[in-house]
């Protein structure tokens, strides 16, 4: 591991915009070099989809950060590299790129921010779209959120499943750098509560659980407000949210019980429904 800097920067020492697929095919041949490990996480109809060689998030991670320390000086010139890496590449190369992305994106965000919203949509699975919300996107909302976070609000009503899907993800772990802007990140989130895409369920739930690390008293009265849900679309999140907040915070949402343990008895409930409300209401009461 600790060669990788040294590796990488004699691959990119060669590397001409102009044919960026020579440097891409050299860096294959250095992540193909480690042992992978499981993907078991990305489901088998999705890995068809890209090459996914399992190469493991530290060397990819150092492979990226290796490059950005170039790439944020020159960005214009390793955008032919961060689009080859993306179209071609497979769960790798998209890694890869997005590590780099992260610091052109601080160098210049606009013209970054413009790059991953058209690649955004062409994700394939959720760690695509993860990626490039915490390591590419993240980066400049988390250093100036007063201007970034409004202008990437858009990206939660966009058609793309994995737009939304990347853009609650940025908003909902800015609280933890930030818990100042808990409050503007919880009503970002709420606008998804009725979103019927499974990929961006779980991604809503989970920025409901990242806000709790900023403020969780205002976590809490989120929830309150919405259990019962007006909309049973919503149920799986607020359900969600509760059964995977981190334990060392369930205590602090234990007052919600009443409100889940009511919910649960609603006749109207799905049994689908019932059952989630029912696993929430578990998870309070053994708190």
């Amino acid at each position: 591991m600790k060669e990788i800097p040294n590796w990488v920067t004699a691959i990119i020492d060669d590397y001409d915009p102009s044919t960026p697929s020579l440097t891409a095919d050299r860096l294959r041949a250095l992540w193909l070099q480690f042992e992978p490990k499981s993907v078991a996480g990305i489901k088998a109809e999705q890995r068809a989809q890209q090459e996914t060689a399992g190469t493991p998030v530290p060397v990819l991670r150092a492979i990226g950060k290796t490059i950005g320390k170039r790439a944020r000086k020159q960005v214009a010139d390793y955008f032919p590299l961060a689009r080859t890496l993306w179209e071609t590449y497979g769960r790798e190369g998209r890694a890869i790129a997005l590590i780099f992305l992260g610091p052109m994106e601080l160098a210049a965000p606009k013209a970054v921010i413009e790059l991953l919203l058209e690649l955004c949509p062409t994700c394939v699975t959720w760690e695509d779209a993860d990626r490039l919300a915490m390591d590419a996107l993240e980066p400049i909302v988390r250093k100036e959120p007063a201007l970034w976070l409004d202008r990437i609000a858009p990206w939660l009503s966009h058609e793309s499943k994995w737009v939304r899907r990347a853009g609650v993800t940025a908003i909902g772990r800015l609280p933890m750098k930030h818990p100042e802007y808990t409050a503007q990140c919880l009503a970002l989130a709420e606008r998804l509560l009725l979103d019927s895409e499974t990929d961006v369920k779980k991604a809503t739930s989970f920025a409901i659980r990242l806000c709790a690390r900023g403020d969780v008293d205002l976590v809490c009265k989120f929830l309150a407000r919405h259990v019962p849900p007006a909309d049973p679309a919503a149920t799986w999140v607020l359900c969600d949210a509760i059964r995977s907040m981190a334990k060392k915070l369930l205590p602090r949402f234990v007052s919600l019980l009443p409100r889940y343990q009511a919910w649960a008895q609603d006749p109207d409930l799905s049994a689908r429904d019932r059952r989630s409300v029912e696993s929430a209401v578990k998870t309070l009461s053994r708190t």
